[in-house]
């Protein structure tokens, strides 16, 4: 049933949310039944049960709130709240001698009673129904809550915002028994504050909260993460069409009216826990395939792309620190006449050799080694000056020749043997990776001509 004014929601809001209480908590009770006293207790659970959600339909009638006398507008609701008072009070006195230990939520349940019959009281009390404006509606809250002495599935962790201590309790218990991990926050900053170090799978966020609103929380929640990345499910004791569009169209995955219908609230935060899973096996699925993207089919260490790619990080982020990067280029020698020798199969298992050998003489994460082409290999060493780099590349050069691969038509040594160029480069914003490459493109020269099995070098101009 929509709410046809705005006041008529903040009032239908503050009535249905101890409503929503009685029915959480009797619900709850009815569950956990031990058998002994199931026959004594089912009837009266399930006689307050009704009571409650005859009373929610006497709230929910589509009556002009907005003005007019409440009393008039709604002449039954004393003689219904007598009832749940009633009814109440014999349940209590039977669980007390039957089932001791649900002393604690039958209180909750009666101060929730409490609670509406103190609202309902103060509405009652006005000439005229009219609780548009904040203060009137600060006032009714603060009424029932000084009448009363109170205050205001397959797993997955899920964050409950709601100003109210009753209703944080009521969810949080119920989901717990659900499998769920629960946990609670009291405020949207306090959310905002714990998603910075938790991590959730679904968010049930109250819509009408003091300081910090719902809509207030929900927009710095999409201002970091997708609806596909952090499911929120608004909460709101406003059934009215307009709330439920407005939550939804500022970036909220679904919502639940209160009171809670528990298995449909069930089935709604499971569809969301699974639609979020779903969306992070597919993005891990993403993720290994733009990795495979970067892997050379032969070698097995980076290809390329990947190889042009981290060049161009590397670069940049040493134009802002104004490190250094090196760069070794690598030539298996006499690598045509190996194939015309031995065959193009043997040359494919040359080249997986001497992969690893280059990539098993890096001893930093944050190197790199790639195939660069054919039988040619590049090692990014980022932070790294030219007479480091030229220490590496003479470990690639040894392990090369430690492979004692036999090359019978190489004029340096009977195996395979790799020439290496090395370039160091301090980059400005007026030079590109380009200038590197060259650098140690010519170191490799010079080490091929020196009669190759050598490591050229070359320092920044």
């Amino acid at each position: 049933m929509a709410d046809t004014h705005p006041c008529d929601a903040h009032i239908r809001h503050d009535l249905r949310t101890p409503l929503n209480h009685m029915i959480g908590y009797t619900e709850m009770l009815l569950d956990d039944l031990p058998p002994t006293c199931s026959d004594l207790l089912s009837p009266r659970l399930k006689t307050l049960l009704d009571d409650a959600y005859r009373m929610l339909e006497t709230i929910n009638r589509p009556a002009p709130m907005s003005s007019g006398h409440f009393d008039g507008l709604f002449p039954d609701w004393r003689a219904k709240m007598a009832l749940i008072e009633a009814d109440f009070n014999g349940l209590k006195s039977t669980i007390e001698n039957a089932w001791q230990e649900a002393c604690p939520d039958v209180e909750k349940i009666g101060s929730a009673i409490g609670n509406m019959r103190a609202l309902l009281e103060s509405l009652s009390a006005k000439p005229s129904i009219d609780l548009g404006d904040a203060r009137s509606q600060q006032n009714a809250r603060e009424t029932a809550t000084h009448a009363t002495g109170g205050s205001g599935h397959a797993g997955g962790h899920l964050l409950i915002v709601d100003d109210r201590q009753e209703n944080l309790e009521l969810m949080q218990r119920r989901l717990i028994r659900e499998g769920y991990r629960v946990t609670v926050s009291n405020s949207g900053r306090d959310a905002l504050d714990r998603l910075e170090s938790e991590q959730f799978d679904v968010i049930l966020l109250d819509w009408l909260m003091p300081d910090m609103s719902g809509t207030e929380v929900l927009a710095k929640i999409r201002s970091k993460s997708s609806a596909h990345e952090l499911p929120v499910i608004v909460v709101t004791a406003r059934h009215g069409s307009e709330t439920i569009v407005d939550a939804l169209t500022q970036g909220a995955n679904d919502y639940l009216a209160k009171p809670l219908d528990f298995p449909v609230a069930l089935a709604r935060i499971a569809t969301q826990v699974y639609l979020r899973r779903v969306t992070q096996q597919l993005a891990d699925a993403n993720r290994q395939l733009k990795q495979f993207s970067y892997i050379d089919g032969l070698t097995a260490i980076a290809n390329r792309r990947k190889f042009d790619e981290y060049l161009m990080t590397t670069w940049r982020r040493a134009q802002q620190e104004g490190a250094p990067v090196s760069l070794i280029l690598i030539d298996v020698d006499y690598f045509k006449r190996y194939n015309d020798s031995l065959g193009h199969e043997a040359g494919d298992h040359a080249l997986m050799r001497v992969a690893k050998a280059v990539s098993s003489s890096l001893y930093r994460v944050k190197d790199l080694a790639a195939r660069y082409g054919g039988e040619e290999f590049a090692v990014i060493l980022p932070e790294t000056e030219l007479a480091d780099a030229l220490s590496v590349a003479e470990r690639v050069r040894s392990a090369v020749m430690s492979l004692e691969l036999p090359h019978p038509d190489s004029t340096v040594m009977p195996i395979v043997t790799a020439s290496l160029g090395v370039g160091e480069w301090r980059p400005t914003a007026f030079c590109e990776p380009s200038a590197l490459i060259n650098l140690a493109d010519k170191g490799l020269y010079q080490a091929k001509a020196s009669g190759r099995n050598q490591v050229g070098t070359l320092g920044q101009p």
